[in-house]
């Protein structure tokens, strides 16, 4: 058959749209674009936040704070929120962890018929019967498996875990000497992102808590001095970030903040203070002589 030109044309046009069609199928799914974008993405979550029926609580849909920061409660307990997976459904205090296994089937909701074993390390709940696991994994933390226990009223199958909470005697890790919270259940389960549960301090022992309190005000005590020595005599405000007064005057070097550690600012670092290092000199470069022979000290 013998085309016209409006013919060819209509027939190119076709052929290009069937070809772009297939091009289409065989694309790969388009990404978002972040490039002129703050926002955060986060890793997909296997884990929610809810109550402890089971509804899913307002926190779900919580921003972590920036910086990994986290709020931390010392006085009084924090509004409880209960983190579920797909085995668990728990919540943590200071002392203690609850745990409810939710994967068991309510006619299975009795003493006689479950096998509930709690370890130092481990948690084990299974059918007696037909020895159908329901929750099984390595705890994050160790807990103290005399004083833990576990019952069921026939609607739940709750675990109070006891912490060992031996974080806070191990005098090796400095810095987290308190830190008694929990970042996720088992090891196998994804952590929780920092700053969605807040910590719970309030049940520490009184000399720990004191501690904690004490550091605080030396902290704010520290921030308070800083901000007093820098404050400009003229408007007020900081010299190190907020003050221009005197901009213009090229005698006046403006002071930097806390963290550039430049030594003509009279910074010393209090774990080199007093070491003085030497830079050495160029004959300690050279090869050494080879040693003498030691002289001869009588015997055989």
């Amino acid at each position: 058959r013998n085309y016209t030109p409006e013919e060819e044309e209509d027939s190119e046009d076709d052929n290009y749209v069937s070809d772009s069609s297939d091009d289409e199928d065989k694309r790969p799914p388009e990404q978002f674009d972040l490039s002129s974008s703050t926002t955060i993405m986060l890793p997909p979550r296997n884990y929610t936040l809810v109550h402890e029926d089971g509804r899913l609580h307002k926190r779900d849909n919580f921003t972590p704070m920036s910086f990994g920061m986290q709020r931390i409660h010392n006085n009084a307990a924090p509004e409880p929120v209960w983190v579920q997976t797909q085995n668990a459904r728990w919540m943590q205090g200071t002392t203690e962890v609850v745990v409810i296994a939710h994967t068991v089937p309510r006619d299975q909701m009795r003493a006689a018929l479950l096998d509930v074993q709690l370890a130092p390390r481990q948690v084990h709940v299974a059918s007696r019967a037909t020895g159908q696991v329901f929750l099984h994994g390595e705890l994050e933390e160790r807990i103290d498996p005399r004083t833990s226990t576990w019952l069921t009223d026939g609607t739940h199958v709750t675990m109070t875990l006891v912490k060992a909470n031996l974080q806070i005697y191990d005098a090796g890790k400095k810095g987290t000497a308190a830190d008694t919270h929990w970042h996720r259940l088992l090891t196998t389960d994804q952590y929780v992102e920092r700053g969605m549960v807040d910590a719970d301090y309030s049940e520490l022992p009184a000399e720990h808590r004191h501690k904690a309190k004490m550091s605080e005000l030396e902290r704010k005590e520290k921030k308070r001095q800083e901000e007093l020595a820098n404050e400009c005599a003229l408007c007020g405000k900081d010299v190190r970030f907020f003050c221009d007064c005197r901009s213009g005057d090229k005698d006046y070097e403006k002071p930097l903040p806390e963290g550039w550690k430049d030594p003509r600012l009279g910074f010393c670092d209090p774990i080199f203070d007093g070491v003085n290092y030497d830079a050495g000199k160029s004959a300690q470069l050279q090869p050494k002589p080879a040693p003498q022979p030691r002289p001869y000290a009588g015997g055989r």
